[in-house]
């Protein structure tokens, strides 16, 4: 499941779209969120829920939390509501089947949700660092990982990988650097592997590394994006990475492409997105 997401002039979509992970093919539509709004890596979810929090709108941000069923298609249902109205108020959502957790904009606050239930976030811990722009958000079915973004006071871009205990609430526990400092990479994960794909350096980065989630230590190279690309958003299943959409050279793209999670290589072609 994709959602929102924006043409980086200006427009905004309420757009929810699907694929199915094990083929390739262009994204089918599945239905609409309450408002248009650029959602980046705020999505996350199980398998009979995917969650979308807050965004920047076309006036703002909202701090609006929706859901759907993946298995069924259709418009988004109120969850809940975030503390605080930002633009990208979730910098970098991961979960597991019980628990969606975000670390929020302008800081090192982390919350939580229980993906069954709905109502608003409740104070998970905080953050190894703070995280003003975009970071990549990953996990296992213990283990949680945020990595790269940009730092909320000084602009410095972000070369830590923080990790949590899902299940436990707590402050996270630095896991290991990235191959460079970079934000609004993306990340997708199976229950072993986690990516780490693209985002911005002193130019739109095409690099893919990885690391192996139960254990810490620094990302690994694992193979390029086809082109340099920026605040893309991605998904996985437990063999496949899928990666789509995002700014490249020359404007924003529709193009989704995909990795072997076990393997090592370059992306392949996958399909595009409908907008």
């Amino acid at each position: 499941i994709f959602m929102g997401g924006s043409n980086g002039a200006g427009s905004y979509y309420n757009t929810i779209q699907t694929i199915t992970i094990s083929t390739t093919g262009n994204a089918s539509d599945f239905g609409d969120l309450s408002e248009a709004k650029e959602v980046w890596d705020g999505v996350a979810g199980n398998a009979t829920r995917s969650i979308s929090f807050g965004g920047a709108t076309s006036s703002s941000g909202t701090n609006v939390i929706e859901y759907v069923n993946p298995t069924s298609a259709g418009n988004g249902q109120d969850f809940g509501d975030m503390p605080v109205t930002d633009t990208n108020v979730a910098l970098a959502a991961l979960s597991n089947s019980t628990r969606a957790i975000y670390q929020r904009k302008e800081g090192v606050t982390i919350e939580y949700v229980t993906i069954a239930s709905t109502g608003n976030p409740s104070d998970f811990g905080d953050a190894v660092v703070s995280r003003r722009n975009g970071a990549a958000g990953f996990a296992s079915t213990t283990r949680g990982c945020i990595a790269g973004g940009m730092d909320a006071s000084s602009g410095t871009l972000r070369n830590q990988i923080d990790y949590i205990t899902i299940g436990s609430t707590g402050n996270a526990t630095d896991f290991g650097d990235l191959t460079v400092a970079v934000y609004s990479p993306t990340g997708c994960s199976n229950a072993t592997r986690g990516l780490i794909l693209g985002g911005e350096e002193s130019s739109y980065s095409n690099v893919i590394s990885y690391v192996t989630i139960a254990s810490t230590g620094n990302a690994t190279d694992f193979g390029d994006l086809l082109a340099g690309t920026v605040t893309a958003t991605a998904c996985a299943s437990s063999t496949r990475g899928v990666v789509g959409g995002g700014q490249v050279s020359g404007g924003t793209q529709n193009v989704m492409q995909y990795v072997t999670i076990a393997s090592t290589g370059n992306a392949t072609d996958f399909g595009d997105f409908a907008a």
